[in-house]
């Protein structure tokens, strides 16, 4: 049996971890999250607990608790646009959360931490494609250096206190559960619009923003796998897909599997966005086994029929 932690287990990812996890009839699951689940209700026999990692005393507590062993960490409050607005806030809610968790995940001997971190934030503008785990790390906004510091922390205190840890660097994962409104998420608000009949908004031409999309749940196998990796110094793996499109891409994508329409409105490119951006997924290929499967047509499809029945 396995004692398992998910931080941030009601949002989009963590959802569909959780769910996963639950079908292991091996696990035992804890949710940490700052809210309830959105869409549906939690599979069976799933412990739920809101609150704040800023609350150290009680994250501890349920750690020891529950006799947790592995800890998932998903939770993350601010996305590349909205942390710029505030980068004492972003910090705040991001980073000072992850160090109390990581204290507390010593305290109660936690084995394992697997953190996602941001493939698509923490290398910055690259410098050769695809880019390998090894490449330059030197995000361009806030968001993307508050994932890479969390990392640094994730293996200092592997260093330091014998915390197994496995990186998790995805590039942009999309699928159900994921809220059109909250504007991250290309592929979903593409498609919300699409079946709304509302314009979108694309900054730059739409050719230069470049991005290997993958479905949610080649993320979650890819997830799932990292928990029973043996033990060794380092793991840090590019998860993605296996082909790269720009905007302009989707959007005919979109309006060829839902037989619409979408109107695109140019605005002037954002310093913050990296431009080109492909992720090399050898390591995880050869380490993990693993390799994304579902086809962006497909995982459109499944998406669209998703957002239609769920948001209005």
């Amino acid at each position: 049996m396995k004692n398992i932690l998910v931080t941030g287990g009601n949002g989009f990812i963590g959802s569909h971890l959780v769910d996963e996890l639950a079908r292991q009839s091996d696990n035992r699951i804890t949710i940490f999250d700052l809210y309830p689940r959105l869409y549906d209700s939690l599979p069976p026999n799933i412990f739920f607990v809101q609150g704040n990692l800023n609350n150290i005393n009680l994250i501890r507590r349920i750690l020891e608790d529950r006799n947790i062993q592995i800890v998932y960490h998903t939770a993350w409050a601010t996305i590349p646009e909205t942390s710029l607005k505030n980068v004492f806030l972003d910090v705040e809610m991001n980073l000072q959360p992850t160090i109390n968790l990581l204290e507390a995940c010593r305290d109660a001997k936690v084995r394992r931490v697997i953190y996602l971190s941001s493939g698509g934030t923490v290398y910055g503008v690259p410098h050769l494609l695809p880019i390998t785990e090894d490449h330059p790390t030197n995000p361009i906004n806030p968001y993307g250096i508050t994932k890479l510091i969390a990392e640094k922390y994730v293996q200092m205190y592997s260093h330091l206190y014998g915390l197994e840890y496995v990186i998790l660097r995805p590039s942009v994962p999309y699928g159900p559960r994921q809220n059109p409104h909250r504007r991250q998420g290309v592929i979903s608000t593409f498609i919300y619009n699409a079946l709304k009949k509302l314009p979108v908004t694309i900054w730059g031409d739409g050719d230069q923003i470049v991005r290997d999309y993958f479905y949610i749940s080649d993320l979650i196998h890819a997830m799932i796998l990292a928990k029973d990796l043996p033990n060794r110094e380092k793991y840090i793996f590019n998860l993605s897909g296996s082909s790269c499109y720009s905007l302009n891409e989707i959007i005919q994508i979109i309006q060829s599997v839902l037989g619409v329409h979408l109107t695109v409105n140019y605005e002037p490119p954002r310093d913050f966005d990296v431009t080109n951006l492909h992720l090399d997924i050898s390591q995880a290929t050869e380490s993990l086994g693993w390799q994304p499967l579902v086809p962006i047509q497909q995982g459109i499809a499944q998406t669209a029929k998703w957002i239609e029945k769920n948001i209005e």
